[in-house]
Formats: structure tokens, C-alpha cells, sequence
């Protein structure tokens, strides 16, 4: 299966532009390495991840909010969007083979990975696009969702942020 992300790498390029231009704020960059403050963005958006699904809450009686649950993954995969920026990957996976597996497997496999990602360029997008990717949407659809709904959700989360700056 081919899977191309790349609008969200062209769509997160833009919006950096659009903060530039209307709020003043400058996107770090680091020459040499992902920068920590994107992976603690990534680790904090995964965790906005577990807390919507709900996987490690299984005496929970609560219902999962399946739009919240999307909206969350849809965060996640723009500071995807980001690293492929700063790594220069384009984004487009060919051969893509998504196995679905246990949820809790999943969050604590990309955790790890997100963790590791700290390297040099080249380990970075080693893992970006071996492990993360990958591992990211084997848990979208783990969490019972398809690449159309995260395109969708992706699409109209990056519309709230324009219309919030």
C-alpha cells in the first residue's frame, strides 16, 4: 500500500509561514538534530492520544469521544509533518504494510521510538520513517480509524488553527 502524507508536510510549512507572518513567532529549527522541544511535542500529543482512547482506563465506563479521540491523532500527525520538515522527508511511504495490534503495544513501542529520536539526521529519519510512521498509523487504525478520516481530521484541525491565529 502506497500512503502519501506529503500535504502535511507542505501544509505545516505554510502554517510555520503563516505564524511567522501574522504573529511574529519563529519556528525553531536545529541544524543537527530534532529539536527536544518537537520531540516533547510529540510525546505530549501521545499522550492527548491515551488520554482520549482511554486504553489504559479499562475500569472506565465512560464512552471514548471518537471526534476528540481523531482530532488528537490529527495533532500528532502535524508535528509529524514538522520532523519531516526538519529532516527533509518527503513523506510519501510505498510498500506500507499496516498491521493493527493492541493498542497499549502500540502507544508504548511509538513512545519509545519518540524517545530515541534525539540522534543525528540520518538516525532521525531512519526512525521517522521506519518506526513512527508506521507505528503511528497501525494505532489510527488500532483506534478503529482509516487514513481518509485522519486526512479529514488533520484537514479541519489545521482550519481551527488558522482561524485561532
Amino acid at each position: 500500500m502506497i500512503i502519501d502524507l506529503s500535504y502535511v508536510k507542505k501544509e505545516q510549512e505554510k502554517f510555520l509561514e503563516h505564524l511567522s507572518k501574522v504573529k511574529g513567532y519563529n519556528y525553531q529549527k536545529d541544524s543537527f538534530c530534532v529539536p527536544y522541544w518537537l520531540i516533547l511535542a510529540l510525546q505530549s500529543e501521545l499522550g492527548e492520544i491515551l488520554q482520549a482512547s482511554m486504553v489504559h482506563k479499562w475500569w472506565s465506563d465512560e464512552k471514548v469521544n471518537k471526534d476528540h479521540l481523531i482530532e488528537e491523532c490529527a495533532d500528532f500527525l502535524a508535528h509529524l509533518g514538522n520532523v519531516s520538515n526538519i529532516l527533509n522527508v518527503d513523506m510519501i511511504f510505498e510498500n506500507l504494510e499496516i498491521q493493527t495490534t493492541a493498542p497499549d503495544t502500540t502507544f508504548n513501542k511509538l513512545a519509545y521510538r519518540i524517545t530515541t529520536l534525539s540522534g543525528s539526521k540520518n538516525q532521525a529519519r531512519n526512525q521517522l520513517i521506519n518506526y513512527l510512521v508506521p507505528l503511528f498509523l497501525e494505532l489510527v487504525y488500532s483506534l478503529g480509524f482509516n487514513i481518509e478520516q485522519l486526512e479529514c481530521a488533520y484537514e479541519h484541525k489545521m482550519q481551527k488553527n488558522y482561524e485561532r491565529f
